[in-house]
């Protein structure tokens, strides 16, 4: 195989490939990217963990086609650090991968292993798909992956995506708190479906594209996304999600408006003294909120913020880091707290909703 490629570009569509390969794997060839150089002048990346697949075509100048397997992570980083201009990669069924800039100044070698060997990806149908907009699905993306932690398996080791005629959902929880994201969508076929897609796959999506539609489609054991040259396959989480929709409070008695950045900087500087739940105590009454924390053998902390609320006085406590999280993930001034008591689950939203969608989070008190 011999091809030319420009530098940049090339490596801008590596790049898309890193989050793909696993540090630890017991197969060594789960940690290459597959290159194949058709006559054409298409190069076709693809790279897989078994669970997650990605492939892309991009156009090249191939003086002669031909395929090979190379650490992915590597080829990344040399590509990437090479001179400016065009790089030339050969290779000549030995598995040393030749690579150097057009100057011939800089020469490197890799060493391959055999693309028969690399696990074919899951082959997609995109003749009916479905049609999503990438920016509001990486808004709901957005709004619900960083609950998931990546030690979480089975149904909340992923988000539960629901596609209905009138609207697309996001929902996410650990159990002690929920994400729960949507848009208004019309959807002409009228198909109903829902599934539950990993933290790693969200997280490939909100690289895979930035701008115009997204192609979906799905069959009995993996979802596919496709947008431009680029295809994202995953693996489906046969689990059933939680039916969280009953933790969300049908309705609310007494509401409380608060700054972002006040609430989020008096936080992290309560927060200083750390403890296994982060326990802060939230006491609301008319026209303030205080914030309380004991941490023995450490100190204590108390904080006082001016709010809107005219309600009954409520005492309650929350995970502060929980908190913290929510509005990391806000780009509002305010935010409104709702709530009925100190027994049921308190409602944190954006006071003034993204045009892009709705987002809701919901947060347990704890007992302390």
């Amino acid at each position: 195989m011999r091809i030319f490629v420009e530098k940049n570009f090339f490596s801008n569509e590596l790049k898309l490939f890193q989050g793909v390969f696993e540090k630890k794997t017991l197969i060594d060839i789960l940690q290459n990217i597959k290159i194949t150089a058709y006559e054409n002048g298409d190069l076709e990346l693809v790279a897989t963990d078994l669970e997650i697949g990605l492939s892309s075509k991009i156009q090249v100048k191939v003086e002669e086609p031909g395929t090979f397997t190379v650490n992915g992570r590597d080829f990344y980083d040399l590509i990437s650090k090479m001179p400016e201009g065009n790089i030339e990669i050969s290779e000549n069924n030995d598995l040393n991968i030749s690579i150097s800039n057009e100057k011939k100044t800089s020469k490197y070698k890799l060493m391959g292993l055999q693309s028969a060997d690399y696990p074919k990806l899951p082959e997609a149908d995109f003749s009916d798909p479905i049609s999503l907009d990438i920016k509001q699905l990486g808004f709901l993306i957005n709004k619900s992956y960083f609950i998931i932690s990546p030690e979480m398996k089975f149904n909340l080791g992923g988000a539960l995506l629901t596609i209905s005629d009138d609207m697309i959902e996001m929902a996410s929880t650990d159990g002690h708190r929920l994400s729960y994201s949507y848009y208004d969508y019309k959807d002409e076929k009228g198909d109903s479906v829902n599934f539950i897609i990993s933290r790693k796959s969200l997280l490939e999506l909100l690289k895979i594209g930035d701008n115009g539609d997204l192609d979906f489609s799905y069959d009995k054991n993996n979802l596919f996304f496709r947008y431009q040259n680029r295809i994202l396959s995953s693996r489906i989480i046969d689990q059933k999600f939680p039916n969280y929709k009953t933790v969300i409070p049908e309705s609310t008695k007494n509401k409380a408006v608060i700054e972002s950045n006040e609430l989020n900087t008096t936080l992290k500087r309560i927060l200083i003294f750390k403890s296994r739940n982060n326990g802060v105590v939230f006491k609301f009454e008319k026209g303030k909120l205080i914030l309380e924390r004991t941490t023995p053998e450490k100190g204590e902390a108390y904080d006082e913020i001016d709010i809107d609320y005219d309600g009954e006085p409520i005492s309650v406590a929350f995970n502060g880091s929980f908190i913290i999280d929510f509005l990391a993930h806000v780009n509002t001034e305010k935010i409104t707290i709702k709530m009925n008591d100190t027994e049921s689950s308190f409602v944190f939203e954006p006071s003034i909703p993204s045009k892009e969608g709705k987002f809701i989070y919901v947060v347990m008190p704890l007992n302390i």
